[in-house]
């Protein structure tokens, strides 16, 4: 029987980038399974964007955001999933800086974990980020699943859905599932599949990801 991490603290963070008060975007980096926020820094700073404040949230101790697999049913990622949405939305809320920007100017990036986490806080809070890139990864749930919403619930909200076609974590259908999903939201949606790629970001995405949020409308 799987146990569920400990609920995380809302206190860890780490910031780079622009200062507060200067920025003219904000940004949040969500890490996968076993890595770190540092990690997730390192990728942002790979992207080459200037004017960007990035906050980047830690899983805690254990460096896991929900003890299960994406694919397995929901509530067997309860309530560290839930949590984790918590912590992200903290740390969304930081980079707005309380509301000074606004949705349009705020980015969200996550690597596996993170990847489900960040289409995961998209649907729970839509109109909350409107940009973001998901770097292999799915939204949650058991095959069959189907995700409700109303059909303009994303409307303005773009994602990018990074993955490969023999990634061990994230099978290729659930990712094209998840993007028909998001689409029948009203979402603008990327899909790049990157041939025998290993479960890692390649240069092809952080190249990808740095024109997707330079492009953004």
């Amino acid at each position: 029987m799987r146990r569920s991490p400990p609920l995380v603290s809302p206190a860890r963070f780490i910031e780079t980038g622009r200062p507060k008060g200067e920025a003219g975007s904000g940004g949040v980096l969500i890490h996968g399974r076993y890595r770190t926020p540092e990690e997730m820094i390192y990728i942002a700073g790979r992207l080459r964007l200037d004017n960007i404040r990035w906050i980047a949230p830690s899983a805690g101790h254990d460096r896991t955001w929900y003890p299960g697999l994406f694919l397995d049913p929901v509530a067997t990622n309860e309530p560290a999933l839930t949590q984790a949405i918590r912590q992200i939305d903290l740390a969304v809320d930081r980079a707005s800086e309380s509301g000074r920007l606004g949705p349009d100017r705020l980015v969200m990036m996550g690597f596996s974990q993170g990847a489900c986490l960040t289409l995961e806080y998209a649907m729970r809070h839509p109109g909350r980020v409107h940009t973001a890139i998901a770097l292999t990864g799915g939204l949650f749930g058991p095959p069959g699943t189907r995700w409700p919403g109303s059909p303009d619930m994303l409307a303005g909200t773009r994602f990018l859905i990074s993955s490969s076609d023999v990634d061990e974590w994230i099978p290729e259908p659930r990712v094209h599932e998840s993007a028909e999903a998001l689409r029948a939201l009203g979402a603008e949606v990327e899909v790049n599949i990157h041939p025998n790629r290993p479960h890692e970001v390649s240069e092809a995405e952080i190249a990808d990801a740095s024109v997707f949020i330079r492009t953004r409308r």
